[in-house]
């Protein structure tokens, strides 16, 4: 089984340069990560030079993108879409194999219909441009990150489901994340059921409560860590876990998720 690990709770000091790409790097190589995921809000931030020249001592797996392709200005949506051909390339050039999007924000002014036509219209149109890279798109059962007002329009099961129904004709695969499942006071089994062939990655998550996003360090909330290693192992998944670590412990908080998840894993 490989492991990796979104270091959500160390975002700030990625972004500020106080812990570097190679620092973070190392450090989960020493906690025994096969490989590293990354944010564009980390990724953006580097130079071309420094994309070309960046050495680390483990792979990057998958980079997170937070696309907003529900906005109801068309401009804005177009300016999402240019970005993520941008994000791509970035992905590719750093040997990431796979780039995670979402649908967008439910904003308000977006009805159902509308907001669904919009990300299945983006999402192929991005189909085809990562075709002509190595990268590979994950759409994400999402809830809500930092740099978002609102959650995410495809996070009502019916939606997220209709939409995964939309795109079966495009390259796009899928990333579970299992305490967004909980958010919205779902199954995690249940869902991987219905989409279970498409999913390529799991981001091993945790929260305090269902109903509420409120992470904690996994093995500390209410997901089923258990019965979803069970579901996986029973089908010989042959997809990478991804630990999303949010719950803003810092490095020791991701170390306490890998020895976890490594135990569970391992006690099924």
């Amino acid at each position: 089984m490989n492991l990796s690990c979104l270091p959500v709770s160390i975002y700030p000091e990625l972004i500020e340069g106080t812990i570097t790409i190679a620092d973070w790097a190392e450090f989960a190589g020493e906690v025994g990560f096969d490989a590293i995921d990354l944010s564009v809000l980390i990724t953006r931030l580097l130079k071309k030079k420094e994309v070309e020249c960046l050495k680390l001592p483990l792979p990057i797996d998958t980079i997170a993108a937070y696309t907003d392709f529900t906005h109801p200005v068309e401009i804005i949506r177009e300016n999402e879409f240019e970005q993520l051909t941008k994000d791509i390339e970035t992905a590719e050039a750093l040997g990431a194999k796979y780039l995670r999007i979402t649908s967008g924000q439910a904003h308000p002014e977006v009805n159902r219909d509308q907001g669904i036509e919009f990300t299945v219209h983006y999402f192929k149109r991005a189909a085809e441009f990562a075709e002509k890279t190595k990268v590979k798109l994950l759409f994400e059962n999402h809830s809500k990150p930092g740099v978002w007002q609102y959650y995410d329009f495809a996070g009502l099961p019916d939606v997220y489901f209709e939409i995964v129904e939309r795109i079966t004709d495009s390259n796009i695969d899928l990333l579970f994340d299992t305490a967004n499942a909980l958010v919205y006071k779902q199954n995690p089994i249940e869902m991987m059921k219905k989409i279970y062939p498409k999913i390529k990655r799991i981001h091993l998550n945790d929260i305090k409560k269902s109903g509420f996003l409120e992470p904690v360090v996994i093995g500390n909330g209410v997901v089923d860590f258990n019965a979803v290693f069970k579901y996986l192992k029973d089908r010989n998944y042959q997809g990478a876990l991804s630990i999303e670590e949010a719950s803003f412990s810092g490095l020791e908080g991701i170390k306490k998720a890998a020895v976890a998840a490594l135990n569970l894993w391992n006690n099924i």
